[in-house]
């Protein structure tokens, strides 16, 4: 594996503290750089109006008539409202009043915002040529506003963003997210066929006409872990299509990471993990949460990753049928979406490539390996291992952000007050939670088993601090994954590579990866498992190398998720036939009684392990009218069990107030 290269960020609201207040940048005069050049630009009142009147709605509506019997002037009525729900418009003062806001929020936060510059200038010197998509990940609701004021700063027109209709029904804040450049997606287009044509027309024509970037988030909603979800393919199913159609010469896909020191939300997505649901968004509660807001949230990094050339991916747009049909009717083949799911998987790889390793993945890393081996480390100690893991994940090629291990680290300890502190002794302690008093009324909402009042104590800040382990673990689990495999016996390239690939598949949905390049992977990892005595290669077999640190490190990263699919793997055998609410129940409530490891309760978790166990022909889904059901396959099964239990790691942890780097808290009693 090579070195990463060192990138520079920039603290682009630093000048805003510097050099010019807020309210006199953003009333600058603004001559934004729009995506590609065309003879006429169109407002949003135009592209409504164009799809409205579209060639493939007409037809469509036509088409409903005729099968239906239905009016066409109520047909197109509801088209109409539609778009009104949907469509997007900008308006300056607003942005303007946004932008004042967002930095206002930004400074009460204390937060600065990184961005890789060289890159952002390069692609800026690289449009004006066709249609840009933003991919971001999507880890927080403040990812809506990075991308925008990034725009903004950099002098770029603002994207389009798709936004979900949670937000729409926000009093104020959706008419304003509306008027800062977001257009409101239902989260399904099952059963109102009118209503995903509109929408399937109106992303069509913003992509084709529209001269700004068009943003969405691949993964669909904010990933409650902190790592990469399998990708969803409609919108940009829906967004190719204009390139399939030949209505643009190419499409080009920039990748954007986005890191933050601290989640605003890693609290309630620690809850949701045990299945507490997540509070409705409103205005309301939104108010609320500023107060919150006063507080020191370290810093956000945006890196964009390498810009995808669709039309180059796929090496050319082959003809189709398709193709003798108008333009606008031409719609994406079964063969197309089959290149679209490409695409985007391509893109969630290339959004892991530019992850910004932040301190505050460095310290729970550090902090996570010191509460598995049950030793309290001091204030020096910890910083010798930070600055081990800064080298080690290097190795592996992650970017890392890191320029004064030690000032960073005293500041993220006050970032993460609430969660790890300093004892009288200055070692290093992860804070208990307190013991919470669950409601009736949120007991009868929650997803999975009840668990104990002592339980959520000390799951809940585990959990949380796993969220920050998360976002690096595509880096180590391959390397631990041949580890755990060669510590069983030695074993030739050739017998690891079968037992490899099977893990890797079981856990797809926990750790994402594309198929076409996992060759190139293993044979990386088997090289830089050698290279740094991890493992070694003795008369054509691999056996376990000295480094028992590193060896340490790669056997927990991935010890949690072996676990969680253990347990799914043994009670999706005893009960046969399981449907997917009573199975993530079962699992839970056997990792709560059998003690280990507290992520293994994450609902999220186990769902990526049935799905694994499914994907691995261990289990056949079935759809039924209220659930998923699981059907046993015993043979398989019996093998996907005796792969997993021979390579597990072995850990004895405690992990509550009796281990001494967790800091009880638990006198404290709150509500939920």
């Amino acid at each position: 594996m090579k070195m990463s290269e060192v990138v520079e960020f920039r603290d682009i609201l630093l000048a805003r503290k510097m050099e010019s207040g807020i309210f006199q940048f953003m009333t600058r005069a603004w001559h934004p750089l729009r995506t590609f050049n065309m003879d006429k630009y169109y407002s949003p009142q135009e592209l409504k109006g164009m799809v409205l009147d579209s060639v493939y709605l007409d037809s469509f509506i036509e088409a409903e008539t005729a099968r239906n019997g239905g009016c066409k002037v109520k047909l197109k009525k509801e088209v109409m409202n539609y778009l009104e729900e949907m469509c997007l418009d900008k308006k300056m003062h607003v942005i303007r009043w946004m932008g004042i806001a967002f930095l206002k929020i930004s400074f009460m936060m204390k937060i600065g915002i990184f961005v890789n510059e060289p890159a952002v200038l390069k692609l800026r010197s690289s449009m004006k040529t066709n249609p840009i998509l933003f991919l971001p990940t999507h880890r927080s609701y403040a990812d809506f506003c990075l991308m925008t004021y990034l725009c903004y700063h950099y002098d770029i027109d603002l994207p389009a963003v798709a936004a979900g209709m949670d937000f729409y029904s926000m009093a104020v804040v959706g008419k304003a997210m509306r008027e800062t450049g977001a257009f409101y997606i239902r989260r399904t287009l099952a059963g109102d066929h009118l209503y995903a044509a509109t929408l399937k027309q109106y992303v069509r024509t913003l992509v084709s006409k529209y001269p700004s970037p068009i943003e969405f988030f691949l993964e669909g909603t904010r990933s409650r872990s902190n790592k990469s979800l399998p990708p969803k393919y409609g919108m940009l199913s829906m967004s190719l299509v204009p390139l399939f159609a030949r209505e643009v010469s190419d499409i080009t896909i920039v990748p954007v990471n986005l890191s933050y020191d601290r989640l605003m939300e890693h609290g309630l997505f620690a809850y949701e993990h045990v299945g507490v649901p997540k509070p409705k968004e409103s205005t309301g509660g939104l108010l609320k949460s500023l107060y919150s807001l006063n507080d020191h949230y370290g810093n956000i990094y945006i890196n964009i990753g390498t810009p995808l050339s669709v039309k180059s991916y796929l090496n050319n747009i082959p003809n189709t049928n398709e193709m003798l049909k108008p333009v606008d009717l031409q719609q994406l083949t079964p063969e197309q979406f089959k290149q679209v799911q490409s695409v985007a998987n391509r893109v969630i790889i290339l959004q892991q490539k530019c992850t910004v390793a932040t301190i505050s993945n460095l310290l729970a890393l550090v902090l996570m390996s010191s509460l598995i081996e049950n030793r309290l480390l001091s204030l020096d100690e910890v910083l010798s291992q930070v600055e081990w893991m800064i080298t080690v994940l290097r190795t592996l090629g992650a970017t890392v952000f890191e320029n004064d291990v030690r000032g960073n680290v005293n500041r993220i300890l006050v970032v993460h007050s609430k969660m790890v502190k300093l004892d009288k002794e200055r070692r290093l302690r992860l804070l208990s939670g307190t013991l919470m008093d669950v409601s009736r009324d949120v007991q009868k909402k929650m997803k999975g088993h009840i668990l104990k009042a002592e339980t959520m104590a000390t799951a809940i800040p585990i959990i949380q601090l796993q969220l920050y382990v998360n976002p690096i673990l595509h880096y180590l689990v391959p390397p631990a994954i041949v580890l755990l495999i060669v510590l069983r016996r030695p074993i030739t390239k050739d017998e690891l590579s079968s037992d490899y690939h099977q893990i890797r598949k079981l856990l797809r949905h926990e750790f994402f990866h594309i198929e076409e390049t996992e060759e190139k992977t293993l044979a990386e990892s088997i090289d830089y498992c050698i290279q740094n005595n991890i493992i070694a290669s003795v008369d054509g077999q691999l056996v376990p190398g000295s480094d028992e640190r590193l060896q340490f490190l790669l056997k927990w990263s991935i010890w949690p998720a072996l676990t969680t699919l253990s347990l799914a793997a043994d009670i999706t055998t005893e009960q046969v036939n399981c449907g997917h609410k009573q199975a993530l129940k079962l699992v839970q409530e056997r990792a709560e009684r059998s003690g280990c490891h507290p992520y293994c309760l994450s609902l999220e978790s186990i769902g990526n392990c049935l799905q694994g166990l499914v994907l691995g022909r261990a289990l056949i889904k079935q759809k039924d009218t209220a659930d998923t059901i699981y059907q046993l396959s015993p043979e398989v099964m019996e093998k996907c069990q005796h792969l997993i239990n021979t390579v597990q790691p072995k850990f004895k942890v405690a992990f509550d107030v009796s281990n001494s780097v967790i800091l009880d808290n638990t006198h404290v009693l709150c509500r939920l």
